[in-house]
């Protein structure tokens, strides 16, 4: 029993649960708004721009991964500028350079920082588009990052087999 124990425990270690690795793109940039990214992290992804000028801007970003996730999706903006409206809209789309999205978008109406999570399919391309903004001068932060399996499922396990452990005691020590 105890062999068993120490196998299961070595084999919870030893399996990882690695980050998807995620790709951003720049699609379109109206109105006075630029964009970048940095590509430094596989699993999370920052993009930023600025708005340049005040009055109504776009700014459409393209992503990508490589297996099924959930990410977790956050635009924020300095808040010493005003920011009067504006609309982000995330969704699967036909084709990747700004293809039209499947079955119409899900659109947040924003007016400051934002946090949404969602699933991304392995393979398909998804839009993440700030629309109709109207705003002064700004800069923006755009990041998507992959949301990692909890260290609760890796605990959990082991706490499970030292349940059933303790019950098969307790049912030895009842039969003698």
């Amino acid at each position: 029993m105890k062999n068993a124990m120490l196998f299961c425990i070595a084999l919870l270690f030893s399996v990882g649960a690695n980050a998807a690795t995620l790709n951003l793109s720049t699609v379109v940039s109206l109105g006075g708004a630029t964009q970048s990214i940095d590509l430094n992290n596989n699993s999370t992804v920052l993009a930023g721009g600025t708005v340049s000028s005040s009055g109504v801007w776009t700014s459409l970003f393209e992503v990508t991964t490589d297996v099924d996730t959930p990410v977790k999706v956050e635009w924020s903006f300095n808040p010493t500028s005003s920011l009067s409206s504006a609309q982000l809209a995330f969704g699967l789309l036909t084709s990747p350079g700004g293809g039209y999205v499947v079955g119409g978008p899900t659109n947040y109406n924003i007016t400051g920082d934002f946090v949404f999570t969602a699933i991304l399919t392995a393979g398909s391309f998804f839009g993440v588009d700030i629309f109709n903004a109207t705003s002064d001068v700004l800069k923006y932060d755009l990041s998507i990052s992959a949301v990692p399996v909890p260290a609760a499922l890796w605990l959990f396990a082991p706490a499970l087999m030292g349940l059933f452990g303790l019950r098969r005691q307790a049912r030895k020590m009842t039969v003698a």
